[in-house]
């Protein structure tokens, strides 16, 4: 993994050195050549590679036995390091008006780490110990394979309007309605839970070596996660001109209103669960973009994208796997958040 992350960074690296090389050679020539006349309709077509890493929380709430305060009785974190996806962005324009799909596709493999964590001493304390985390455990993350080569995607439909306040300077508005998904798998690994005291009346820190039962998940699929997140974004783009080769783009957005939805299935132990949260002001991505010209209607782009949700809370379901029906737990609630860096290259067409 390690050696699938330094690979990567070679080579973003190593555009990022020769993009700008390959522009500034071919741009004497552009810069020589009559003016293209501008056109009412353009259309373009970004085909791209790029990785993502993020970690996606799968949180539970249950409220305290001796006040109700609400407090964190689980929390799943699937570390995802890396996912590699591709795409092929397609966009048309007329005038200042533009409509864009953007899609992200990912692939199935082995991808990180899923951490376990729970705080269980509320079921045994009468003094709401809702702080000391009874069990933990670490496990190998996979993007499944359920569906072949396909373990998740991100698909976009934005448009924005341009507008021109200088020559090196365009301002575009944009709206845009984002759907993502991803589905998981976990496998082997180890568990440290705590063991009960009868003197204490409570679990012991997972954390204590002297006290706690280690357990092996070797040789045992774990857990199976599916997440969807439903963004509508809306935010603002800078546009710079820096040289007649090189075009920077910085652009902020918020999501006012976002909905996620999850299902969970424990596989050890036959038990499915199942979240959905709507929320407001939830979301927030920055995206840095550097398009370097080579050609005409031919040009090589780095993108950065960072996006940090808040932590959604919402209705949490329950069954057993042999069930159908999922049934309401009125004393849990249940959500999630999303943290991701997105890195890619990719190759624009213009025409």
């Amino acid at each position: 993994m390690k050696a699938r992350l330094c690979l990567l960074a070679i080579l973003f690296l190593a555009s990022v050195f020769c993009a700008p090389l390959l522009a500034q050679e071919n741009s004497s020539a552009q810069e020589n050549s009559s003016p293209a006349k501008k056109r009412d309709w353009s259309f373009s077509a970004q085909g791209k590679f790029g990785t993502r890493l993020a970690a996606y929380k799968e949180i539970v709430w249950a409220k305290r036995k001796f006040d109700d305060e609400r407090y964190k009785l689980s929390e799943l974190i699937y570390e995802v390091m890396p996912a590699f996806y591709t795409g092929l962005d397609l966009s048309v324009s007329y005038k200042r008006f533009s409509l864009s799909f953007l899609n992200k596709l990912f692939f199935s493999g082995k991808t990180g780490t899923l951490k376990d964590s729970d705080w269980r001493n509320d079921d045994f304390c009468s003094n709401g110990d809702t702080f000391t985390k009874t069990d933990y455990s670490e496990h190998s993350l996979y993007l499944s394979d359920k569906y072949a080569v396909l373990a998740g995607y991100d698909l976009e439909l934005q448009a924005d309007f341009k507008f021109h306040p200088t020559r090196f300077l365009t301002l575009a508005p944009l709206i845009s309605v984002n759907a993502q998904w991803m589905t998981f798998s976990a496998q082997d690994g180890t568990g440290w839970y705590g063991n009960y005291d009868k003197n204490a009346r409570r679990i012991m820190p997972s954390s204590n070596v002297f006290s706690r039962i280690v357990y092996s998940f070797d040789g045992q699929k774990v857990l199976d996660y599916d997440v969807y997140n439903f963004f509508l974004w809306t935010g603002i783009r800078a546009d710079f001109s820096i040289r007649s080769w090189l075009n920077i783009s910085l652009s902020t957005e918020i999501s006012p209103v976002s909905f996620f939805m999850d299902f969970d299935k424990h596989l050890t132990n036959e038990r499915d669960f199942k979240e959905n949260a709507l929320s407001l002001c939830y979301a927030f991505r920055q995206t840095v973009k550097a398009e370097f010209k080579i050609k005409e209607n031919f040009s090589i782009c780095q993108t950065c994208v960072f996006v940090m949700s808040g932590e959604s809370e919402g209705a949490m379901y329950y069954k057993k796997s042999t069930e159908e029906d999922y049934t309401r737990l009125l004393n849990n609630t249940g959500g999630g958040q999303i943290i991701y860096l997105d890195l890619e290259l990719s190759a624009k067409f213009s025409w």
